[in-house]
């Protein structure tokens, strides 16, 4: 008989150890308790790890470790040591068995740190992105000596909270776990428990030491040494401004620092590049205008046309001809195969493939700057990123000097306002999709395709709203929208945003009604007050967000990540630490007139704060730059903005 899927939760005290399990298929939940009131059964402990998937949050090397450790008879002191050495002596995943003196067998499990989009948050965090039912952080410090009520209460705690959480991530992953898994069977490895950067340099790693019959290791020794970044010969400037830029990144040195990271350039911070009416900034991170409360329109004689690069880092990899130290010239025909796998795969349909190879040709790209990976190539992924912002400037440049502005760049793609003169439409050519079909733009987009050798994918906008770069609503000729930043949500499955396997896992949902009432109103029409009095999901009115130190609500003490909803009866949430040298505890940033929602309410609550959240959404309204016209309703709404700005 096949196992099963059991979730798996360790807490440790000095005189209490506790594995909770839940089981996937029928939710039966059994604990497994360790201390001078309850005996240890280990036999079914380990027949119960051996014969089952388990999965778990950072299990790999913390609950495994723990679980082990008490299957040799370790004592609860003993454990409690263990535990510490862990988690704050920081002992690494490949370091705990022999600082423990322990062996971990080979078990199914699935440790979910890795494969979740977002690995530098913990699953309290995770699990309110989730909207999971409950919030709770553990009970009583980890130093208490437990009496027998409280142990029932960690007891409880480990059952519910973090087990549910956990089931609540691991079904938020289905889809990333099952191309894992099918990816697994083709390259005969387990990439369950791995980042899609980890999978990505597994790939590659693989194919490489195919090819050159040996192991490869990663460089060593870099840090403090530095590189020129070399500057390809397709560039073609013709302003005297970037011409100076392009030489000054010539000359620049760039310094490896001590954790291998590559220092930002004091260079580039006097950058600042005015094109036409934009300016733009560079940066180890990329390229990006620095638009801000602004709204643009098409119109009968500009239509605002965006332009992304197709596969970005990728082309550039392969263009330059760079390779990792480690990996040597192998890299180049290895990655280029992963690129032309892709193409093939996509063409036939293939999704498993096309995916795995997205993961494989970004999941490298994410590996270029860590020093733990046989790809850590510095110079490389500085002359990516440089590369494509250099890239995006000479289209910038040229489309500029025709006479087309650039009213918003950022990192890999443009948007054009172009005159209709100038713009024959995007549609099919050959078969490609969401192409240009003529006009001085396409003329300027071919000369930049042409001399890069990079791909452009275009869509048209009826209009787009910035509070920042970062942070718009785009609204397309179709009537289709996007959105980004803060105002985006990402777990409504009717929003153009939605994501459930990437950004919901990476954000904290921000009072996501506000943000679909203000895109009812700029798409459609709907007045703001419509959107939110008629909503009655509760998940649409929350915030989550981290209380560095905890937080209380009215005394009582809410945890280090805090869910709320404004009420019409609600008092602010302060902070657990005070100033250190006041002493005074400030509030929780937006929380007066909050009320926690640490457990989402089965009925929808008859306090919502209205009012609140109209006042809101006019604010983000007012932030994109949203201006009336003189009709008689938009000098209403006018009047409202100016009420709640003032």
């Amino acid at each position: 008989m096949p196992g099963k899927t059991l979730f798996v939760d360790v807490e440790t005290y000095r005189n209490f150890f506790y594995i909770g399990i839940k089981r996937k298929e029928d939710g039966r939940r059994v604990g497994f308790e360790f201390s001078p009131r309850a005996d240890f059964d280990r036999a079914h402990v380990r027949q119960i790890m051996r014969n089952n998937l388990t999965v778990g949050f950072t299990s790999g090397p913390y609950d495994l470790p723990m679980i082990f450790l008490a299957l040799t008879g370790a004592s609860n002191e003993e454990l409690k040591v263990a535990s510490d050495r862990i988690i704050k002596g920081g002992l690494r995943w490949w370091e705990v068995e022999d600082a423990l003196g322990i062996k971990i067998p080979k078990i199914d499990h699935i440790d979910l740190f890795e494969p979740n989009p977002s690995v530098k948050d913990g699953l309290k965090a995770l699990n309110g992105r989730l909207h999971g039912k409950r919030l709770q952080d553990l009970p009583y410090d980890e130093a208490t000596i437990l009496t027998p009520e409280q142990m029932d209460i960690v007891a409880d705690y480990c059952l519910t909270s973090d087990l549910d959480a956990t089931e609540n991530l691991y079904n938020a992953l289905k889809g990333p776990l099952e191309l894992r898994v099918a990816l697994g069977k083709q390259y005969d490895m387990d990439f369950r428990s791995k980042s899609d950067a980890q999978m990505g340099e597994a790939m590659i790693k693989k194919r490489v030491e195919a090819l050159t019959g040996k192991k490869a290791e990663r460089a060593k020794g870099v840090a403090g040494t530095t590189f020129k970044y070399k500057v390809p010969d397709f560039f073609t400037f013709e302003t005297p401004q970037m011409q100076a830029i392009v030489e000054t990144i010539r000359k620049t040195d760039f310094l490896i620092d001590r954790s291998g990271k590559v220092e930002f350039p004091k260079e580039f911070e006097a950058f600042s590049i005015k094109i036409g009416n934009s300016v733009y900034k560079m940066g180890i991170g990329g390229l990006h205008s620095t638009e801000s409360c602004r709204a643009v329109h098409s119109d009968k004689n500009t239509v605002l046309v965006d332009a992304d690069v197709a596969s970005q880092y990728p082309r550039i990899i392969m263009k330059l001809g760079l390779y990792p130290q480690s990996l040597g010239k192998h890299f180049l025909p290895v990655y280029g195969g992963l690129i032309d796998d892709r193409v093939a795969a996509k063409r036939a349909g293939d999704k498993v493939k096309d995916k795995g190879g997205k993961i494989a040709l970004n999941g490298a790209y994410g590996k270029l700057g860590s020093v733990y990976s046989v790809l850590y190539a510095p110079h490389l992924m500085i002359a990516v990123t440089l590369t494509g912002q250099l890239s995006l400037l000479m289209l910038i440049e040229r489309a500029e000097a025709a006479g087309i502005s650039v009213v918003s760049g950022n990192t890999d793609g443009v948007v054009f306002a172009c005159p209709r003169s100038m713009y024959e439409g995007i549609g099919t050519e050959g078969a490609t999709k969401d192409r240009l079909l003529g006009g001085a733009l396409k003329e300027i987009t071919d000369w930049w395709e042409e001399r890069t050798g990079f791909e452009l994918e275009f869509a048209e906008y009826r209009s787009i709203y910035n509070r920042d770069v970062n942070t718009y609503f785009a609204i397309k000729a179709n009537g289709k929208a996007k959105r980004k930043g803060a105002i985006a949500n990402h777990w409504h499955p009717d929003s153009p945003d939605y994501d459930p396997e990437r950004e919901q896992m990476k954000k904290n949902p921000q009072m996501t009604i506000c943000g679909d009432a203000v895109l009812a109103f700029l798409r459609d029409g709907v007045p703001i007050e419509k959107t939110i009095r008629e909503n009655r999901d509760i998940r649409g009115f929350v915030t989550v967000v981290k209380a560095t130190g905890g937080g209380t609500w009215r005394d009582e003490y809410l945890g280090k990540v805090v869910r709320y909803y404004w009420s019409t009866d609600g008092d602010p949430i302060i902070k657990v630490k005070g100033h250190p040298k006041t002493g005074n505890r400030p509030k929780v940033s937006k929380t007066d007139g909050c009320r926690p929602a640490m457990t989402l309410p089965d009925e929808f609550p008859t306090d919502i704060d209205y009012a609140r959240y109209i006042a809101e959404a006019y604010e983000i309204l007012h932030a994109v730059g949203w201006t009336p016209s003189a009709s008689p309703f938009e000098l209403i709404i006018n009047q409202m903005l100016t009420n709640v700005t003032s």
